[in-house]
């Protein structure tokens, strides 16, 4: 028996850990023109070389089935972004010939709570002169900008990230700009073959703690045997895994009955409560994919009692519950959620204050 349930158990993680991800489309990005005030630029962009770790596309958007599109600029990431700058800094005998070289630019997009999305660009950007044989960089940019939609907004996000991209682009040129006016650029001689080598830059340094995590949602069955009672619950679990410590809502719909030890003596026969629940629970990452939980909710419900006459009677029903455990949670956007624990509550039952036992639990994850 415990072999087989040990089989059982290990074919539902497997499946968690496999479940396949859905397959990218593309979308193309075309950089509207448009120009930022430059007063008698010192220095126009001679060249834009594409030297980011990986140039298949700038990131992603969601379409209305959920499913990522990959984005690209067109016609590619250094002729795009050579028209837009040229429109601003145009070339002149007196400026001086700039090499750009992109190092990184990250488009993302997350359900960041029930009702809102979280869009972010990011950029690095290093800066060139060269001189005969030599090559000089003289700066090095990053910036990202957020900006927060109502999940019923999901259509304007991908124009408005079109935006966004112009938008990192003027502000590292304006800063380049202002930094080269004062003189304050510390230079560094470099190897000339560092503009044909790929970065190995997959995360900016200042988003670094500042992840947009991803709002998941868990729908759970849960089987209890206590003291007292034994039942179910179904629950509905909301979270974003932006934190290491997650603080999820979660609220539940239950039914319980007393069991025969407890009643038996008693002027009743039959005692079952319905409970609807709400609360927050604390998730603390202890491997990956494995949580350890802790719940606090508040049961509101109604008893139904039955006596040994068959007359029925009614008994309002609050309390309040806590709850410790271990979860497994799949990385993956579907999967299966397991879980366990133990769990105590205080209630007005006619029968009992206090009760305590265990729960085991599957769900869903989507």
């Amino acid at each position: 028996m415990l072999v087989n349930i040990t089989r059982v158990f290990t074919c539902l993680i497997i499946f968690g850990w496999a479940t396949p991800q859905l397959g990218y489309t593309q979308v193309r990005i075309v950089l509207k023109p448009s120009q930022w005030k430059v007063d008698a630029p010192s220095f126009y962009i001679q060249e834009v070389v594409d030297g980011r770790k990986d140039p298949q596309n700038i990131g992603y958007t969601k379409n209305g089935l959920d499913e990522k599109v990959a984005i690209k600029l067109s016609p590619d990431l250094s002729k795009a972004i050579q028209v837009f700058v040229n429109q601003s800094l145009v070339k002149n005998p007196e400026a001086a010939p700039i090499t750009l070289q992109v190092l990184y630019l990250k488009l993302k997009e997350e359900q960041t709570s029930t009702s809102e999305v979280t869009a972010r660009a990011e950029i690095k950007l290093a800066f060139y002169e060269k001189e005969a044989t030599r090559l000089k960089r003289i700066y090095v940019i990053e910036h990202y900008e957020d900006e927060v939609f109502p999940t019923s907004g999901k259509s304007r996000i991908l124009d408005a990230q079109e935006k966004r991209i112009r938008g990192l682009l003027e502000h590292c040129l304006t800063k380049f700009g202002e930094e080269r006016e004062t003189e304050r650029l510390k230079t560094e001689y470099v190897d000339p073959k560092v503009l044909d080598k790929p970065s190995t830059i997959d995360q900016l340094e200042i988003t670094k703690g500042k992840s947009l995590g991803h709002w998941h949602n868990l729908i759970t069955f849960k089987r209890s045997m206590g003291h007292h009672t034994q039942g179910w619950q179904v629950s509905y679990i909301g979270f974003s895994n932006r934190e290491e410590i997650i603080v999820p809502f979660i609220f539940s719909l239950g039914q319980s009955q007393t069991k025969e030890a407890t009643i038996r003596g008693s002027e009743y026969r039959v005692v079952d409560a319905y409970t609807f629940s709400f609360g927050s629970q604390v998730y603390i990452q202890l491997l990956p994919n494995f949580y350890a939980n802790v719940t606090l909710n508040i049961p509101i419900g109604i008893e139904m009692l039955r006596d040994r006459q068959e007359k029925r009677s009614q008994n309002f029903l609050i309390g309040i519950g806590s709850k410790q455990g271990l979860m497994y949670i799949p990385k993956s956007s579907l999967g299966l959620v397991l879980g366990g624990g133990v769990y105590q509550r205080l209630q007005t039952s006619r029968m009992f204050s206090t009760d305590w036992g265990f729960e085991l639990s599957i769900g869903i994850k989507f």
